[in-house]
C-alpha cells in the first residue's frame, strides 16, 4: 500500500562526503526511492542536526566512512509512511515514525540468527549493524528508507518538531543517564550541559531525582542548563572550574558521576578529576580521531576506583522508555526550527559548536 509518493524530493546531499572539504547543497530533484523486503519508506517533515553529522561526512573517524553512493547525513527524523515493502507487518501508510542514527541490526523475527551483542541487549554495537547516514542515506533527505525493525513509534500527543532531535539526542541523553547508575539525591556533572544532547541529560537527571552541574561555556549555555533543570551552572572556561565542581557538592569530594556529551579534548581531560572515589564517567560526545582521551593516568583511575562506560545511542527498549518522559512533559527539547534551506548554515553551526540546544530543519518550510 503506498500514498501519493513523488518521484523526486527535497534533500541537501553532500558533495565529496568523507573529505574535509565536503559541501551540502540543497537540492528540490533527489531521487525517491522504493522500499526493499521489510523497510518503510518515510516522507520526513522535521530533521535533528547533530555535531556526528559533520564528523561522519568530514572523514574525521578515520576508517568510519559514509559507503559508496551515501551521500545524505543525518541520523534523526520524524514524518509518516508514505509506503511499505514487502514482509512489513507492523506499519502501515500514515503511521507517525521516528528515525534513529540505527537502520538495522540482527533480526531473529527474518530467521536471522543473533549476535553475541543483540542476545546480551547491546543492540546498538550489533555485529551487523547498519547505521543511518554509514551504510544507507540518512535523514537529510526528505524521503528516507528504514527498516520496519527499527522504526520508532511517535505517541500521539508528540509534536513532530520535538521528536525528530529526540530520536538521537533524547534517546541517547536517557541511556546515558541510566548508564550512570545514580541514587535518587546523588551528583552528577554535564560536560556540554548546554548542547544538544547535554540539555536532555540535564532533564533526565533533574526528573529522576538527581542533583545536576551543568558545564559548558558562556551565559546562553547557563541560561539553557537552568532552564533545563540543573541546580548549578560552572563555566568550563574558569581556570578553577574542577574545584568549583567539587565545591558544590558540598563534602568536597566530587560527583557521583559525570556524563561527556560535549565533543572536545578539554571536555574528555577534565571529566576524570569531578569525580569522587568510585564515581562513573559516561562518554558520550565524538570528537574527531585523536582530539581526545577518554580517561586519565591509570594510577588515578586505579586507586580512585573510576568506571569509565561508553555509550553511542539509545536502545529501542529505552527510547520506548524516554519517549514517555517527554509524551508526559516531564523534558523537551531546545529547539530552534529552521527552513529547508538553512540545512549548510545549520550544519556548520554544530561543526563549529556554536549552537544552543538543537537545531530543527523542516523540510516544507521555504
Amino acid at each position: 500500500m503506498t500514498a501519493d509518493v513523488p518521484k523526486v524530493c527535497r534533500a541537501a546531499p553532500a558533495v565529496g562526503a568523507g573529505k574535509p572539504d565536503y559541501k551540502i547543497v540543497c537540492r528540490e530533484d533527489y531521487p525517491v526511492p522504493t522500499p526493499g523486503e521489510g523497510e518503510l519508506l518515510v516522507n520526513l517533515e522535521y530533521c535533528g542536526i547533530c555535531q556526528s553529522d559533520h564528523h561522519q561526512f568530514a572523514g574525521d573517524w578515520h576508517g568510519i566512512q559514509p559507503a559508496e553512493g551515501v551521500d545524505c547525513t543525518g541520523h534523526e527524523g520524524a514524518g509518516r509512511v508514505v509506503a511499505v515493502g514487502p514482509k512489513v507487518t507492523q506499519f502501515k501508510v500514515g503511521d507517525k515514525v521516528g528515525l534513529t542514527p540505527v537502520y538495522k541490526t540482527c533480526n531473529d523475527k527474518l530467521g536471522q540468527e543473533l549476535c553475541e551483542m543483540c542476545q546480551r541487549g547491546h543492540e546498538t554495537i550489533c555485529f551487523n549493524k547498519v547505521y543511518l547516514a554509514m551504510g544507507v542515506n540518512g535523514t537529510y533527505t526528505s524521503y528516507p528508507l528504514i527498516s520496519e525493525q527499527w522504526a520508532i513509534r511517535i505517541p500521539d500527543g508528540v509534536p513532530m518538531e520535538q521528536a525528530a532531535p529526540f530520536m538521537c539526542s533524547g534517546g541517547t541523553a536517557y541511556t546515558a543517564v541510566k548508564a550512570a547508575g545514580l541514587k535518587k539525591g546523588e551528583w552528577l556533572a554535564v560536560f556540554g550541559a548546554g548542547g544538544g544532547v547535554g540539555h536532555m541529560v540535564v532533564q533526565f537527571a533533574h526528573a529522576q531525582g538527581f542533583k545536576v552541574i551543568g558545564i559548558d561555556v558562556g551565559e546562553d549555555k547557563a541560561k539553557v542548563v537552568k532552564e533545563a533543570g540543573g541546580d548549578h551552572f560552572v563555566d568550563a572556561t574558569n581556570p578553577n572550574a574542577i574545584e568549583e565542581v567539587k565545591k558544590l557538592t558540598g563534602d568536597g569530594l566530587g560527583t557521583h558521576a559525570v556524563i561527556v556529551t560535549a565533543g572536545n579534548g578539554k571536555a574528555y581531560a577534565a571529566a576524570p578529576y569531578v569525580l569522587r572515589p568510585l564515581g562513573v564517567q559516561v562518554t558520550v560526545g565524538l570528537p574527531a580521531n585523536g582530539e581526545a582521551i577518554a580517561g586519565a593516568d591509570p594510577g588515578y583511575i586505579v586507586f580512585m576506583g573510576i568506571t569509565i562506560k561508553g555509550i553511542l545511542v539509545t536502545t529501542r527498549k529505552d527510547m520506548e522508555e524516554a519517549l514517555e518522559y517527554l509524551k508526559n512533559g516531564q523534558v523537551k527539547e531546545h529547539i530552534t526550527v529552521y527552513p529547508f534551506s538553512y540545512f549548510p548554515e545549520a550544519l556548520a553551526n554544530v561543526a563549529a559548536s556554536k549552537t544552543n540546544g538543537r537545531q530543527v530543519i523542516e523540510f516544507l518550510r521555504d
